[in-house]
């Protein structure tokens, strides 16, 4: 008995040994990104090895792993596969570069790591679609998606009272997806006001018609006559109107409002960063006051307040982030507990 509990003791004693031993080596994480340009990987590997200098200490080391986006998806996938996980990455970062095509967004490395339940960080990707965890599982997100401007939206209803607007939105998942978010808060609003009344007893007279709600909701698609749309909407009543669309889209919409002398004075146009891009900022309607409201909607989205009430999927990881204004140059900005994260050697945040 007297040796048995020795030999029992000691296999503890060499077990703790063995633990405290490990606990001095430090330990190796694998971290894989997919890069739009072959001259950011060695951006990404002067990240790393600051980020080791800075946070790894004893605990771990980080070990960088990159490649860059492959010309189709399939080979993208297989990429991934070969390169990245074969390698035992942890976390997969992946860019999506400004003017891609759809073979370079994140869905199939989204795909492919969902698949071993490795997590993919989209450093600049605003779609949507990217939230929906039926599809997309693993993937966490730095900066908010586009429908969270809808937050926007609803505040300024609120300050300027504006208690009907028309929204117009692209019949599809990210025109969906805006309305969807808006009308949820204009939902909750609306509930919110009628038990207030309520709980006041002044339930007979309050005008349930003065809550702020969408007059009309008028989707369109590539078919859809948008004269014909618009002048829907000029025969409502409401004339501030809410637009959800493609750059192209966008476009073609403020080309149509024009000819029916629905951009001057009398109406508010409010639209998000994508409606302002490119083609469609060339479009827009002339006047300040359409351009401040545009600037004030892209800045405003991307407030602390915004970004606390959009996705924390980014800080489940570890990393929370924040977009720096419109040339995309959204990156890895904090991370946990605000611990800041190198940024690249150019200044810039960008991948």
């Amino acid at each position: 008995g007297a040796m048995a509990a020795r030999g029992v003791l000691l296999l503890a004693v060499l077990h703790c040994c063995s633990v405290a031993l490990c606990g001095c080596e430090p330990r190796l994480v694998n971290v894989g990104a997919v890069l739009s340009q072959k001259r950011y990987e060695q951006v990404f590997k002067d990240a790393v090895t600051q980020a080791n200098d800075l946070y790894g200490k004893d605990k771990f080391k980080m070990n960088a792993i990159s490649v860059t986006h492959k010309p189709n998806a399939i080979q993208m996938a297989l990429s991934v596969c070969e390169d990245l996980i074969s390698n035992q990455v942890y976390a997969i970062l992946v860019s999506h570069p400004p003017q891609s095509n759809d073979h370079l967004t994140p869905t199939p490395v989204s795909y492919t790591a969902g698949f071993y339940r490795i997590p993919v960080v989209g450093l600049t990707t605003r779609m949507s679609i990217y939230s929906d965890k039926s599809i997309h599982l693993s993937f966490l997100r730095t900066v908010p998606p586009y429908s969270h401007q809808a937050q926007v939206w609803f505040d300024l209803m609120r300050e300027f009272r504006w208690n009907h607007i028309i929204l117009i939105v692209s019949d599809d998942h990210e025109g969906r997806a805006a309305q969807k978010k808006l009308e949820t808060l204009l939902e909750e609003r609306e509930t919110k006001t009628k038990n207030r009344n309520y709980e006041n007893l002044d339930q007979q007279n309050f005008d349930f018609r003065r809550t702020p709600k969408a007059e009309k909701v008028l989707l369109f698609s590539q078919d859809t006559n948008l004269t014909a749309l618009l002048l829907e909407a000029k025969d409502l009543e409401a004339r501030v109107i809410i637009l959800s669309a493609s750059e192209d889209e966008a476009m073609a919409v403020y080309k149509a409002a024009r000819q029916l002398n629905m951009t001057g004075s009398g109406y508010v146009w409010l639209v998000g960063e994508r409606e302002m891009s490119g083609k469609a900022l060339s479009e827009a309607p002339d006047g300040n006051a359409f351009l401040v409201f545009l600037l004030f909607i892209s800045f405003s989205v991307f407030s602390s307040a915004s970004i606390q009430q959009g996705e924390h999927h980014g800080a489940a990881a570890g990393l929370r982030g924040e977009h720096q204004h419109l040339a995309d140059r959204a990156a890895l900005q904090t991370g946990a507990d605000g611990i800041e994260v190198p940024g690249w050697p150019d200044g810039t945040n960008r991948v």
